[in-house]
């Protein structure tokens, strides 16, 4: 294909407008990605003016660019197209041959509007929830595809191998979530979210753990991480919160580490040497 061609796939009037849309979508899932799937969607992004949202880098190009592994590009722009963010589109050369992918950023799809993401009063004792998607990983839950259940809703599992039949069911308590996820935490949101949805909340907070580099395992911390969970719940139920919780929460968790990690640099004497610009 012409690079004249292109424009006709063209998704957005203006660079403004391409980039007020992406910026909507990082506000609402930022917290949700990780570092290599930025890098990459920063890469699409800044190829992609020319004609505003129209972006044809190759996925070697972007592997070479940015570091990440064939794989990692691949499965990032295929989360991003479920995500409704991009879209792939083949084109062909002149000779009849196979193209680049064009990647279009959609233009179809409001990140301005905010998702649902309202705690709960109460979650009764025996609610369960059926058990999220896993990452390309394996190790996390898909959070964007979780959802808020109703109070009273009591959802089960259906599962001829856990049970030993046909047909039956078993309700998922507290006790199923997986141990790396403290006790004391666990306690501290279970008033608001089912078991499912506690491990999605803990996956935010690791997160901004990892985010802020500290000097301790998590289980340090866990004091503090669930203050600033009880502080949070708090802020969003006054309604000072304006964007969606866990994207609250994360901003929350990492500066509460930051803060931590700057303490703990002071008391170990380096502080001369530590790049406080760098952290942020």
């Amino acid at each position: 294909m012409h690079i004249k061609h292109l424009k006709a796939y063209q998704s957005f009037p203006s660079v403004a407008r391409l980039d007020e849309q992406v910026r909507g979508f990082l506000r609402q899932y930022k917290w949700e990605l990780s570092e290599g799937n930025l890098e990459i969607l920063t890469y699409i992004w800044r190829h992609s003016v020319k004609y505003p949202g129209v972006s044809f880098a190759k996925v070697s190009t972007i592997v070479a660019s940015t570091g990440r592994s064939r794989s990692t590009v691949i499965r990032t722009i295929n989360r991003f197209e479920k995500m409704n963010l991009l879209k792939r589109i083949e084109t062909t050369r002149p000779n009849g041959k196979r193209g680049v992918n064009l990647l279009i950023f959609q233009n179809g799809t409001d990140f301005s509007t905010h998702r649902d993401d309202t705690l709960p009063d109460t979650l009764g004792d025996t609610v369960g929830e059926e058990p999220g998607p896993n990452a390309p990983n394996g190790s996390e839950p898909n959070l964007r595809e979780e959802t808020e259940k109703k109070q009273g809703e009591k959802p089960f599992l259906k599962s001829e191998k856990i049970e030993g039949k046909a047909g039956g069911e078993f309700r998922m308590d507290y006790s199923f979530l997986p141990s790396y996820i403290p006790e004391t935490f666990i306690q501290a949101a279970k008033p608001f979210y089912s078991p499912v949805e506690v491990d999605g909340v803990w996956v935010c907070i690791h997160r901004a753990y990892k985010k802020a580099g500290m000097h301790q395992t998590i289980e340090a911390y866990i004091e503090q991480i669930t203050r600033t969970f009880k502080q949070a719940v708090f802020a969003y139920k006054q309604g000072k919160v304006k964007s969606t919780f866990r994207g609250y929460l994360y901003t929350c968790v990492l500066e509460a580490c930051r803060q931590e990690k700057r303490k703990e640099t002071i008391r170990g004497g380096d502080s001369v040497y530590y790049d406080w610009l760098e952290e942020a």
